[in-house]
């Protein structure tokens, strides 16, 4: 499994895991859900397209992901946070590729999903101030 195959992995569980939570939110963090959803779906699409520009497959979207029950709008904005929070951290592990193609796709994809990220944090009333999102504690 390559990076580019992990980050994909990490924008299809994203998706299902924005399909589950959307709906449990309402005013703007329901607004920009949609909005960040819709990022992931349009960071899938571009590596879909990698994947046939350099005549590979991609893995299909699994049929379900393991994700906490979504009850309310608090667990969604924490399963939510949690998943920018991953989706982050496999872009920016995948920076270190030693493949100049897939690294420049992982930089991409690792600051497209920062900003992802930011905006989610300051949907929710949470501070932005991370200068390196992604990177392990």
């Amino acid at each position: 499994m390559t990076v580019v195959d992990t980050g994909l992995a990490a924008e299809y569980a994203a998706i299902y895991a924005y399909s589950a939570a959307t709906v449990h939110l309402d005013g703007d963090p329901r607004w920009i859900a949609e909005e960040l959803e819709a990022a992931h779906r349009s960071r899938r699409d571009t590596l879909l397209d990698f994947y046939d520009e350099h005549g590979l497959e991609a893995a299909p979207p699994e049929a379900g992901y393991d994700i906490d029950p979504v009850a309310d709008a608090a667990a969604a904005q924490e399963l939510l946070l949690a998943i920018e929070e991953n989706v982050t951290a496999t872009w920016r592990a995948g920076v270190a590729a030693t493949e100049p193609h897939e690294r420049e796709m992982c930089l991409l994809m690792y600051g497209e999903s920062a900003v992802t990220l930011a905006r989610w944090r300051l949907g929710i009333g949470q501070s932005v101030a991370d200068p390196w999102p992604g990177r392990p504690e």
